[in-house]
């Protein structure tokens, strides 16, 4: 390693004292040193690195420009190593399971499943996150993630093959006089989820048009959401047309509140339950695997689209 970049590691306590104090005094009272190994290690590193990092004056500094960068990067350096070590130790103490999974998964699927879970031993602790989080930096312990896949560097369960259909509510549907087997012979109102139409997940209108040779409808004119159960909840309420999909759909239609139309599709993209490979190697994610897989089984059995008509 260059002896620069080591010195400046070795140098990172005292730079990022500096950076929050903002006194030599103050940066040695919070490392507990004297004074001077504080002056000492700085003015060694300027010497080392060939630039100033801070004007002194008898009570006070002013960084220069290089200063206040270096101290802050080796501030956030030592924020972030320490928040990653209170996670390490956080997840290894607790017997709670961080679960990351997209905000519309959570609501139409994962939380209504969460006291069978207490029920089987389990103590999740949802995350409902609309970007990915990073498994291998201990973000959450195990992610539910919709995607194409593959997923290098971790361990991946391949939970269903979905499907996707139009779903409008039976008062809306009444209404506007559709028949659900042959829905679009009409303008309907579409309800789009438009963080989905631009993901590479194949879950969109856009699919549909180019999988429903009787698909009419104009998408240019449409109602967005920006998460599809909001799109689904305002389809319960009358408003329209949406898509819903395998796992997010079954209870609302099988409970009545929304009725496929039209031909369903297969999506090139799957459900999976991600992990990295040290934390699949413990009991906790064997018993949490199991349970969804089970819980996988249960809602794929119950669903009301599972294949295409011919």
């Amino acid at each position: 390693m260059n002896d620069k970049i080591m010195k400046l590691i070795q140098a990172s306590p005292f730079l990022a004292a500096l950076y929050t104090e903002r006194t030599f005094t103050g940066a040695a009272k919070k490392l507990h040193v004297h004074q001077t190994a504080v002056s000492h290690r700085i003015r060694a590193l300027e010497d080392i690195l060939g630039v100033t990092i801070c004007e002194r004056t008898t009570r006070s500094i002013q960084f220069t420009r290089a200063g206040e960068l270096l101290c802050e990067a080796a501030y956030k350096s030592i924020e972030d190593l320490t928040a990653t070590l209170s996670t390490i130790i956080t997840s290894r103490r607790t017997p709670a399971i961080r679960l990351s999974t997209s905000p519309s998964m959570a609501m139409k699927w994962l939380v209504p499943l969460l006291a069978d879970a207490k029920s089987s031993g389990l103590d999740l602790t949802v995350q409902a996150q609309t970007l990915p989080v990073d498994l291998i930096r201990g973000e959450a312990d195990v992610a539910l993630r919709f995607g194409p896949g593959p997923y290098p560097g971790l361990r991946a369960i391949r939970l269903s093959h979905p499907y996707m259909v139009a779903l409008a509510s039976p008062a809306y549907i009444a209404r506007k006089g559709i028949d659900p087997k042959d829905p679009w012979r009409q303008e309907l109102d579409i309800l789009m989820d438009v963080r989905a139409e631009t993901e590479m997940s194949g879950f969109g209108w856009s699919v549909m048009a180019e999988h429903d040779p009787r698909f009419t409808q104009s998408l240019d004119s449409v109602t967005t959401f920006d998460r599809t159960d909001l799109a689904m909840l305002a389809a319960i309420n009358g408003l329209g047309v949406t898509l819903g999909r395998t796992f997010l759909m079954e209870d609302d239609i099988n409970n009545g509140f929304l009725v496929p139309l039209g031909l369903p599709v297969p999506l090139n993209a799957s459900d999976w339950l991600l992990a990295s490979y040290e934390f699949a190697a413990t009991e906790k994610f064997k018993a949490l695997a199991a349970w969804v897989q089970a819980q996988t089984a249960r809602t794929l059995a119950m669903s009301p689209v599972t294949e295409t008509p011919a």
